[in-house]
């Protein structure tokens, strides 16, 4: 039996009973995993002390210090310790109690070598996800980090943010002067001249082909949500950020996020199940923070970076949501995969560009999701905007991640970095 495994340390079995801890011991070994053994608690924690482990395998009821009180003393200094509980206790209301501390698992004596086997091949597959998503947020810093560099030596064109926007809220009001005087889309252009050169007039009436004034009534549909969504860009770019900006918590946030995430799924519930998208439940943060921020403003722009993810995923795929800290920064990650035959993802030398207003890095996509707010080819220039407004850092691009199949595979991921208030 060969186990393909990722403990790259030994594990701890902390076992009071000698038999127990030297039949263990043998077992994870002829698995191909090295393994210390100490008789109780105290003894353990001394030897966690001095080396680190991949894992603990725990017994209960033990002299000197029982198992509760050694998961509790592991974790308070090496809170990511996995530990794996043994016992011959199988009360229900004991094995609540315990899997309450955080645990990975908990294993009833005797031990049998098949459900050992099955639980380590658990924990290695475990540690190895979780080594890929830390390689994968480690190299979005780096980069996120060069980038910020780049920024500062650039400073003298490309941070001038306010003159940038100016000029954008230019464009936008000549955009909609001219959708509102008349200029419009060439498709209703289009519709009206055709609808000029067939018209039949009859006395004070004019009669008109019933499939043209249709197709008019229906782009006039769109032609009213692009003006709609115009306005609420115009809005919040025009929005006084500074006098809006709260104190929140981790909990909020996380509520905030989870929220966003159940609306997009609920309005586009079809949309998600004819392409079989998942978006699973967004996990909450151990760690506790604050943050000033405009809450409303968070929820558009997190909503914008999903629905851009669900737009341009392919069929069967996962769009993965997760928060991390590291730097003084709250880090808010949102990854999906594409279809490389219909868009490259944001290849490095057009991380910018997506930034920029209405540049469009591919070519027609399916626009009318649910949720949907901001103008066509504002989204990412709107998120970019209001994360700049909270002294944060927006940043898109393709990354290549481990921990989706065997192989690994090229994915987008944008990360929102928002400053953790002292």
């Amino acid at each position: 039996m060969a186990l393909r495994l990722n403990l790259h340390n030994p594990i701890l079995i902390v076992e009071d009973q000698k038999e127990n801890r030297e039949l263990i011991a043998r077992l994870a070994k002829g698995f191909g995993v090295d393994a210390d053994i100490a008789p109780d608690g105290k003894i353990g924690c001394e030897m966690a002390e001095k080396k680190e482990y991949s894992l603990y395998l725990v017994d209960l009821e033990m002299p000197v210090m029982n198992g509760f009180d050694f998961i509790n003393a592991i974790k308070e200094k090496k809170p990511d310790s996995l530990f794996i509980v043994i016992s011959g206790n199988d009360v229900p209301e004991i094995i609540i109690k315990v899997m309450k501390l955080g645990i990975f698992d908990y294993l009833i004596k005797p031990i049998d070598r098949e459900r050992l086997y099955q639980v380590l091949e658990r924990i290695s597959e475990f540690i190895r996800l979780k080594e890929s998503e830390r390689i994968l947020v480690q190299e979005n810093e780096e980069r996120l980090k060069a980038q910020l560099n780049w920024i500062l030596y650039k400073q003298s064109w490309l941070t001038d943010l306010e003159k940038n926007i100016d000029l954008s809220k230019s464009t936008l009001n000549n955009l909609k002067h001219s959708f509102f005087s008349g200029g419009g889309f060439g498709a209703i252009v289009s519709l009206v001249e055709m609808l000029q050169a067939n018209a039949k007039k009859e006395e004070t009436t004019y009669s008109f082909s019933s499939d043209i004034i249709e197709l008019l009534f229906e782009n006039s549909f769109y032609v009213k949500k692009g003006l709609n969504s115009l306005e609420k860009s115009l809005t919040i770019l025009n929005k006084d950020f500074q006098n809006s900006f709260q104190k929140t918590n981790n909990i909020e946030i996380h509520n905030l996020l989870e929220k966003s995430r159940l609306r997009l799924e609920n309005s586009n519930g079809r949309y998600c199940k004819k392409k079989k998208i998942q978006i699973p439940q967004i996990a909450l943060p151990a760690n506790e923070y604050n943050i000033q921020v405009d809450q409303d403003s968070l929820s558009r722009i997190f909503n914008e970076l999903l629905i851009n993810s669900l737009k341009y995923s392919p069929s069967n795929s996962t769009i993965y949501i997760y928060t991390s800290i590291s730097g003084g920064y709250l880090n808010i990650n949102v990854k999906n995969e594409f279809d490389p035959n219909s868009i490259p993802g944001i290849p490095k030398n057009k991380e910018l560009l997506v930034k920029q207003p209405f540049y469009r890095l591919a070519g027609f996509v399916d626009e009318n999701l649910e949720g949907e707010e901001y103008f066509t080819g504002l989204g990412l220039t709107i998120v970019d905007f209001v994360i700049k407004k909270h002294s944060g850092i927006f940043s898109i691009h393709n990354v290549i991640d481990h921990s989706i199949g065997e192989k690994p595979v090229e994915v987008v991921l944008a990360t929102v970095c928002l400053p953790i208030n002292d």
